[in-house]
């Protein structure tokens, strides 16, 4: 059995691309989106870009079943699930900073659910591949 290849720089480059405008959409979001739900599962999902879509925030699964992103961004329990492994939340007013042993991120928005999205992003943006 051979062990899968490891993701090329290029594919990195690519998730971390996709990461800061799944971030960038956040910033300039209004209010929660099932548009910016399916950008922020597709930054941190990437291989659902080959599923075909459905609507919004739904993809059609290899077996003819539907994968749905959750919703990040008008639910803060959701938002939560962006959080890296061995980092925390901190909130406080519109602000919400992820925060671990590598560092602080920390995410501003009117809506608390795409605050923490932010902030968990930048996380994932600034750990290892």
């Amino acid at each position: 059995m051979t062990a899968p290849a490891a993701p090329s720089i290029r594919d990195r480059r690519d998730d971390l691309a996709e990461t800061a405008a799944a971030i960038a959409a956040c910033r300039a979001a209004d209010a929660p989106s099932r548009d910016l739900d399916a950008r922020i599962a597709q930054a941190v999902f990437p291989a659902l870009a080959a599923l075909p879509p459905v609507e919004p925030g739904v993809w059609q699964g290899e077996d003819g079943g539907r994968v749905r992103a959750l919703r990040y961004t008008g639910s803060r329990s959701a938002a939560a699930t962006l959080v890296p492994p061995g980092c925390w939340i901190d909130a406080g007013g519109s602000a919400v900073t992820v925060a671990g042993a590598e560092g602080e991120w920390t995410g501003t928005h009117p809506v608390e659910a795409i605050a923490l999205c932010i902030a968990a992003l930048r996380a994932r943006l600034a750990g290892p591949p």
